[in-house]
């Protein structure tokens, strides 16, 4: 299933994660802020997300040779760019994705036949401008699930706040 990054998604949340716009961004301000009062659910599952990210993780990215790679993927303070870099490798180039490059996100096989990556339903493929796609193996349905819907929020975000910015000049 893609997550349609101008409105709804095509599917259901299976586990019950809060993607409301403003719990979104009370769990970012929260992570921002360092605040530790009471946090909904879903704004703990959003903190937990971006310090997880913003330390990097290490995640197998699938390449068209029909196999994996262990990255080390992180995500910048600000929440623009994801930052790729083969794990393991010191001297490995770092690749910055813009997430203003993202067109779309997809969960699990829906994109089998138009990328050439070996994708399973642990997948999350995000789509870039000018048909690139990278695609990670997150370790189980939940863990994708917060992956591919963190990050189509964040995108929206930088999105929305391109959109202002344009606006405004």
């Amino acid at each position: 299933q893609c997550l349609l990054l101008g409105g709804g998604e095509g599917g259901s949340a299976r586990n019950g994660f809060t993607d409301s716009v403003d719990s979104a961004r009370s769990g970012l301000s929260a992570f921002r802020s360092g605040y530790s009062g009471e946090l909904t659910d879903g704004q703990r599952v959003i903190k937990s997300f971006v310090q997880r990210m913003v330390r990097g993780r290490t995640l197998r990215m699938l390449s068209k040779t029909g196999g994996s790679v262990q990255c080390l993927v992180h995500l910048d303070r600000e929440l623009k760019h994801i930052y790729i870099q083969r794990a393991g490798m010191r001297d490995a180039k770092k690749r910055s994705i813009s997430l203003r490059s993202v067109q779309d996100i997809c969960i699990g096989r829906d994109l089998d036949e138009e990328v050439e990556l070996p994708l399973d339903d642990l997948s999350v493929t995000l789509l870039l401008d000018e048909g690139a796609a990278i695609a990670f193996r997150l370790e189980d349905e939940e863990d994708r699930d917060v992956f591919a819907k963190c990050v189509r929020m964040f995108v929206r975000g930088v999105k929305k706040e391109a959109a202002r910015q344009a606006r405004h000049r």
